[in-house]
């Protein structure tokens, strides 16, 4: 398998100085995928990072780290469509506080994960995208929460959709956001004709050509002095390069009783990766209401928000409470 990869990036492969553009966000997948693409298959990577507001300090160390260790080049990019709509929609979902509309936070992120991505990929000559994603992310849950009357369907989602912004219309006050998320509803309905008409070959190696191994790849994490953020007390190492994540996740849990990291570790252990004692460890604990507050108020959101939110938070439990017994869902203002 490991020559299967390395053959097929290198067929594809058109620039004589580097192999492939990796995705890089310095979390657990892209970050073990960059030191087995450099360290096993002796690739000439170069990595592409989207900087934001959200990311961990010990995650900003992990990617300089690794990208000097691993990375022929390394390209820093900014996602400032994510820094003004994750903080816009942070500030305005708390105003009518509602599990659907939670999707809105992580607006500006799908659309860094391709537009600025190809540009790049033309810009440094190289036809090979490689992205870390795994089988094992996969849920339409979120969309679900959004659907009118849980309906599936591109209609009855538009049709949800404009159903949360006629409750919480401050959700529109800023053009920008409205506009960022049009943009990236087209780049993501549109990725693979994007990434074709660019002549790019987007990969994801854990798909079909690596096992994924969740112990074999913490464990080498570990040994290459990986740090996972300590910003809350989450004992997962799944998605815990992201902040806005964490703050999601814990309002997902308490308003819809739907945790994102549990599906993720149940899907390894019934695809026998995982036991279940590390299933149950990694999914015990999650996030505490104020290490959330902490997160939001690092953020500087107004002071107004801040007090809604406060207040919010207060109907909950001291931690998050394991789905699917979301206890604290009970007795939320309205």
């Amino acid at each position: 398998m490991k020559n299967n990869l390395s053959d097929k990036i290198q067929a594809l492969n058109k620039n004589n100085d580097y192999d492939c553009l990796l995705m890089f966000s310095g979390g657990k997948d892209s970050s073990y995928l960059l030191y087995y693409l450099a360290h096993e298959l002796n690739l000439r990577i170069v990595t592409i990072t989207l900087s934001h507001d959200f990311l961990p300090q010990e995650t900003r160390q992990n990617i300089d780290s690794f990208a000097k260790r691993f990375s022929k080049k390394h390209i820093n990019v900014e996602n400032n469509p994510l820094n003004h709509s994750g903080k816009h929609f942070l500030e305005t979902w708390i105003n009518k506080p509602e599990a659907g509309s939670l999707i809105t936070l992580c607006t500006g992120c799908r659309l860094g994960l391709i537009k600025p991505i190809v540009e790049h990929a033309k810009l440094e000559n190289l036809n090979v995208v490689i992205s870390g994603v795994t089988p094992f992310e996969e849920s339409n849950t979120k969309m679900n929460l959004v659907n009118y009357k849980g309906i599936k369907g591109k209609v009855f989602f538009f049709i949800g959709y404009l159903n949360l912004l006629l409750k919480n219309p401050s959700l529109l006050k800023s053009t920008k956001a409205i506009k960022n998320q049009m943009e990236e509803y087209y780049y993501q309905i549109n990725k693979k004709n994007i990434y074709q008409k660019n002549g790019l070959t987007l990969l994801s190696p854990f798909y079909d050509h690596i096992k994924y191994d969740e112990t074999k790849i913490t464990n080498t994490l570990k040994s290459l002095n990986w740090q996972k953020p300590v910003s809350t007390t989450n004992n997962s190492y799944w998605r815990s390069d992201c902040n806005m994540y964490a703050i999601r996740h814990y309002f997902y849990n308490q308003l819809a009783g739907y945790n994102e990291k549990q599906l993720y570790y149940e899907k390894l252990f019934e695809n026998k990766i995982v036991t279940k004692e590390y299933m149950e460890k990694n999914t015990k604990k999650n996030f505490e209401k104020k290490e959330v507050l902490d997160l939001l108020r690092s953020l500087e959101l107004s002071e107004k928000s801040m007090l809604k939110y406060e207040r919010f938070i207060t109907n909950f439990g001291d931690s998050d409470i394991p789905y699917p017994n979301c206890g604290s869902c009970q007795g939320l203002p309205t």
